[in-house]
């Protein structure tokens, strides 16, 4: 069923650009585009390696500190101007200019360096493993892979296990052509089981990266009773093509709880919004050459009511999704996720993607288009959501 759009809700003309003066302290990265190659792109590309030596460290608020500042620091090519910008100031202009005249920053080469930030980064590499385990694995005494196989094997959880055996393969991007070859294998494989299925290669690939880590793809379909569980039905296809070698993670949460949206909480309760949704997170190879490297792919399911908002969760760089939620917080009273959007108020759905008029969008893209006039916010393409 759909309802009816909650006050907070409108359909005007969207604001453009910074014509909004409180994008500037609130949610920067969704009133302004960010493409993904920028006059500073290799600046922005030192400051990721900073502040992935900040994660290593664990040192949780310098990584949210130059994630907003990597959002914002593109365009410019003056430090006066840099220091202006949302979440930059003084220091960042003061690492921009170093920049500008040495090409690096001292921080990230001095952490090439360090033999045990080396050692983090490799741990952290694992797929399964995250920062405070790379840190729990180093004071154990442990320096490479060959130590976690001979004195921790046995202790590693499943998708442990498979991260450090195909972690060379893992390491490995994936070029464009091969993302849209798995991509078109996956929505094979689902319009074989129905012709109604469409999808969206969403991450990276969507915001125009060269290569990729990984495939993320949604797929929906406009006869809701066709994604219920439908997860399960496409692993099972996959596996039979032998084009999944190992199942990681398989979700049906979101059809457990009927396809509706995630249920709000309210304030000071905790849960992942981004994780809702049916999804199989798999290990990939293609059959036909036995040479060719492990891939990791997500399939994502979505009901069609919500498609929009799971093409729109999966596409945008963190500090654009973490700007998008705060916004639709602090200036919707709303809360979003890839699953949907509820009211801060009263907990119930409210349904955006659904034309008064035209009803239903006829395609996944159209659905995310309305999830942004909904919102009151400039449609920004992928291509520009590029926040890191």
């Amino acid at each position: 069923m759909y309802l009816k759009l909650a006050p907070t809700i409108s359909r005007k003309r969207p604001v453009s650009g910074y014509q909004n003066l409180r994008f500037l302290n609130i949610s920067a990265s969704v009133a302004r585009p960010t493409p993904v190659t920028t006059p500073n792109t290799s600046f922005v590309e030192e400051l990721k390696k900073v502040r992935e030596l900040r994660l290593l460290e664990g040192d949780s608020i310098g990584v949210r500190a130059y994630s907003t500042s990597i959002a914002t620091a593109s365009d410019t090519e003056k430090a006066a101007e840099v220091s202006r910008l949302p979440g930059c100031g003084l220091k960042i202009a003061e690492l921009y200019q170093h920049w500008r005249e040495h090409g690096s920053l001292a921080e990230a080469e001095e952490g090439s360096k360090n033999e045990r930030l080396s050692v983090l980064k490799l741990f952290y590499d694992i797929w399964g493993v995250g920062d405070t385990t790379a840190r729990e694995f180093y004071n154990k005494g442990w320096r490479d892979l060959d130590d976690i196989v001979e004195f921790n094997w046995g202790h590693l959880s499943r998708v442990q296990q498979i991260g450090v055996k195909f972690y060379d393969d893992f390491k490995l991007k994936i070029p464009r052509p091969e993302v849209e070859e798995i991509g078109n294998i996956i929505l094979g494989h689902a319009q074989a089981i129905d012709g109604g299925y469409q999808m969206v290669i969403v991450g990276g690939y969507r915001r125009g990266k060269a290569q990729s880590g990984d495939v993320d793809v949604v797929l929906s379909h406009p006869d809701e009773t066709k994604t219920l569980r439908f997860v399960e039905k496409i692993v099972r296809a996959l596996e039979k093509s032998e084009h999944i070698t190992h199942t990681l993670t398989l979700s049906v949460r979101n059809s457990e709880r009927g396809q509706t949206a995630l249920p709000w909480k309210g304030e000071g309760r905790h849960g992942s919004g981004f994780d809702t949704l049916d999804k199989a997170l798999v290990v990939w190879k293609n059959p036909q050459d036995a040479k060719s490297p492990h891939r990791r792919v997500d399939i994502i399911i979505t009901p069609w009511k919500t498609a929009g908002c799971a093409v729109l969760g999966w596409s945008g760089g963190t500090t654009f999704q973490r700007d998008l939620r705060r916004y639709c917080k602090v200036e919707k009273g709303l809360k979003f996720d890839s699953s949907g959007i509820r009211s801060r108020s009263d907990g119930s759905w409210v349904g955006v993607e659904r034309d008064p008029e035209l009803g239903p969008a006829p395609d996944m893209v159209t659905a995310e288009k309305r999830v942004f006039e909904a919102l009151d916010l400039p449609y920004r393409p992928p291509e520009e959501r590029c926040t890191g």
